[in-house]
């Protein structure tokens, strides 16, 4: 399953991964390197795949499509 995300680079040097509105939810997770934001927000995404029963869906594995919004 893919889902969408944002990717910013803050003032303090650390990474924001945000993914906003689907079965899952909102998520939003910050990291001190951009690899392990997508990695931390993949890993949330997935864990909401396999273990909430809101999202419908079994055996999917969570994908990014990333969208960088600089800074």
């Amino acid at each position: 399953m893919k889902f969408t995300c944002t990717l910013s680079h803050l003032a303090d040097g650390k990474w924001l991964a945000r993914h906003v509105g689907s079965s899952v939810g909102n998520v939003e997770v910050a990291a001190q390197s951009r690899e392990q934001a997508l990695t931390k927000l993949r890993n949330e995404l997935q864990y909401r795949l396999e273990l909430c029963p809101c999202s419908g869906v079994s055996g999917d594995t969570a994908m990014l499509q990333v969208s960088d919004e600089g800074g």
